[in-house]
């Protein structure tokens, strides 16, 4: 197993232990920041109460893991929870294709095409169900501590540049962020997320005219 994959791993078995103890407030939160130009930054964030945080021995993310995948983490308290939180900055959207797709865990594509003023592009991320179940299933044989890890809520969020013409999103945060939430239960092969949006081209025509 990927070193990447195994921290996943532990990460929600270490969440699945913070879930035993009771009824608490814990969310896994995903945000992704695209810019203009492609570039942008990716949250993964773990957030938890303070009953929760009294339990924990260790943090939830595994720093060493982290450090080697680029990502740079980060701690601290805000509205009244605690936020574990690992970031990474991508140079162009083919950087960040290039990383989900590594995971293994979900298949990314983007297209850029030129209609008349403006470009539009097109983002489809598609989950890989046998990758996650198997994941899961190969490191533990309790159907228990299966069936918690799949009812875990992930809550997803996208924003984009430009005006969004396509998505299948459930909800809109704002005219340039969309939100996807889910149990981990839900995701099937046929579990994506699809997002399309325009940006004005800047380019314009040099003309050279007569002295």
């Amino acid at each position: 197993m990927s070193k990447m994959k195994r921290a996943i791993f532990n990460s929600l078995i270490l969440i699945l232990g913070i879930i035993l103890l009771g009824c608490r407030d814990i969310d896994l939160r995903s945000s992704t920041v695209i810019n203009e130009n492609g570039s942008g930054v990716v949250k993964l964030q773990v957030v938890y109460d303070d009953f929760i945080s009294t339990k924990l021995k260790n943090d939830v993310i595994d720093h060493e893991w982290a450090k080697e995948n680029g990502y740079n983490f980060n701690k601290y308290f805000e509205n009244n929870m605690n936020i574990e939180e690992i970031t990474y900055e991508f140079k162009d959207i083919k950087e960040l294709e290039e990383k989900i797709n590594s995971s293994g865990l979900a298949t990314m594509t983007n297209l850029k095409r030129r209609k008349g003023k403006e470009d539009i592009y097109t983002i489809d991320v598609k989950f890989n169900k046998s990758a996650i179940d198997n994941l899961i299933q190969n490191n533990t044989n309790d159907e228990k501590v299966y069936n918690y890890i799949k009812n875990i809520k992930f809550i997803n969020e996208v924003e984009v540049p430009g005006n969004i013409i396509g998505c299948n999103a459930e909800e809109d945060a704002d005219e340039n962020t969309r939100v996807w939430t889910y149990k981990m239960s839900e995701i099937d092969d046929n579990t994506k997320v699809d997002l399309s949006y325009r940006i004005k081209n800047h380019a314009f025509p040099i003309s050279i005219l007569p002295k």
